[in-house]
């Protein structure tokens, strides 16, 4: 009787569509659901693709680094398909991210604009290059802003990977889950290839760069401790994932998966010889327990009969200790044995006699000539040299500040630090109306935490001078973004 029920509807729904009533409809339907599972194949694939090509060509700072040859040509490539798939509408969601980005590429290519030489010559330190000028004859050439204009070049160039991954997201319609579980994936590389490269030693073929910290986990970085901080941001976003997988009831496999990610990079972390990134996998773990404590609970759908198991699993609170205690144990465990050199460097190592401290009032009298104009991105090298004294000269040489965001004010004058305030005055807002909201609450600290991360690395250091960290910060600043839009759609 049911199939033959089922017969007769299937009958009178092909004489509706022959007729017209509800063809188009269920057509419609029916395109709409093959477009969306189209477009989500297309965001897994370009953007997999693209996060694999800059973790593997992108960890490096220096701006000689072979690999930003086929990393920016392949950019070049994957703008294709963003510019393609790119509407109006994906602009004005994200209007701010947008401006902001275009603001900086608008920043950095005036510094390129030639200038008359009645006004160039008024900014400060050029007085070196007028003197050179007036001795070869030169003194009617216009010069751009920058101290250093094939340096800026550079810096303008390299702004082509954080705009294909902003725009190739903004194109495919990526979600903050999807982008989240990008970031992640990137994560758990860099702490299996950096667990492969101490076990290889210094020699080991893992490396991925010809200037790197040898003998150390780099990871897909060529710097240490930018390793070590992209491993305590993964883990940030790990335990995100897991606890939105908890509550909304995902495939049962990502209950061992999310745990155990979390596990490998906190013990490339612990092996790791970077201080910074030491001190920041263990404010990881404080944050991590407060976020399992704050956790809503799951979602209720089985009976009350369920197995121990199950309500241990629908009631969190009560076992967050013990997941925690484990790792805290397994931490002292490996503070006790020596086997984490990073606590080692701390404890032998004078903190006030670092090079960054010495610096200091280097950086500070370059900071008081260049705050408003700026002395050009990626210029700071340069500009260094003509305030280098005497008693700092070595065989070592000074790149960059190792403090981002003063490098930044002295490179981009006072216009970057505006770019600066408004991000971070951008981020504030969305953080606190996620903890306005009752159920976002433990994803606003996991926002905050993530961001107060990667700043406070700034402060001494550089990690977003690298393309992959460039990467993962317009990523992370999307996905807040898309977060904060389905809260207040909802």
């Amino acid at each position: 009787m049911r199939s033959h029920r089922l017969q007769e509807m299937r009958a009178i729904s092909d004489s509706l569509v022959k007729i017209g009533i509800i063809g188009s409809a269920q057509m419609t339907v029916s395109r709409r659901h093959t477009a969306m599972m189209a477009l989500s194949t297309k965001t897994w694939v370009f953007l997999g693709g693209f996060a694999l090509v800059v973790a593997l060509t992108g960890g490096a700072s220096r701006y000689d680094a072979i690999q930003i040859v086929p990393l920016r040509a392949v950019s070049g490539l994957f703008l294709i398909p963003a510019l393609y798939y790119l509407s109006l509408k994906d602009l004005k969601k994200e209007a701010f991210l947008v401006s902001l980005f275009a603001f900086l590429v608008f920043l950095v290519a005036a510094q390129l604009v030639p200038l008359p030489p009645s006004i160039w010559p008024n900014f400060p330190e050029r007085g070196v290059l007028l003197s050179l000028d007036v001795a070869l004859g030169l003194e009617n050439v216009w010069r751009p802003l920058t101290l250093s204009p094939m340096r800026t070049w550079n810096a303008l160039g390299s702004l082509v990977v954080p705009f294909a991954g902003l725009f190739l997201a903004l194109a495919l319609g990526a979600t903050s889950r999807a982008l989240l579980h990008l970031l992640a994936a990137l994560g758990v590389l860099n702490a299996i290839l950096g667990l492969l490269q101490i076990v290889g030693g210094p020699s080991s073929v893992f490396y991925l760069y010809e200037i790197t910290n040898r003998g150390g986990a780099v990871g897909i970085f060529a710097n240490e401790n930018h390793a070590a901080i992209f491993a305590a941001c993964s883990m940030l976003i790990v335990v995100e994932l897991g606890l939105r997988d908890r509550f909304e009831r995902h495939s049962g496999w990502t209950r061992v998966v999310f745990p155990a990610a979390f596990l490998l990079i906190l013990l490339t972390a612990l092996v790791g010889g970077s201080r910074a990134g030491f001190a920041a996998a263990i404010g990881t773990l404080v944050v991590t327990f407060t976020m399992l404590v704050l956790a809503p609970e799951a979602r209720r759908e089985r009976s009350s009969a369920d197995s121990v198991g199950h309500r241990a699993y629908m009631h969190p609170k009560l076992l967050a200790l013990l997941p925690v205690l484990a790792i805290f144990l397994t931490v002292g465990a490996f503070i006790a044995l020596g086997r984490s050199p990073a606590f080692a460097d701390i404890l032998a190592r004078d903190s006030f006699a670092d090079l960054r401290w010495s610096l200091w009032p280097v950086i500070v009298e370059m900071l008081g000539d260049h705050w408003l104009a700026g002395a050009g991105f990626g210029s700071f090298e340069q500009a260094y040299k003509i305030y280098e004294p005497s008693e700092l000269l070595m065989p070592r040489y000074i790149n960059q500040a190792h403090n981002d965001w003063v490098q930044l004010i002295i490179e981009g004058g006072a216009f970057s630090g505006v770019l600066l305030v408004g991000l971070v005055v951008w981020v504030g807002r969305s953080v606190v109306k996620l903890v306005n909201n009752r159920n976002t609450r433990v994803s606003a600290l996991f926002w905050l935490s993530i961001f107060t991360v990667i700043a406070g690395a700034s402060l001494i250091d550089y990690p977003l001078r690298t393309p992959l960290f460039q990467l993962y910060g317009v990523w992370a600043l999307l996905a807040l973004s898309r977060d904060v839009g389905e809260l207040e759609a909802t």
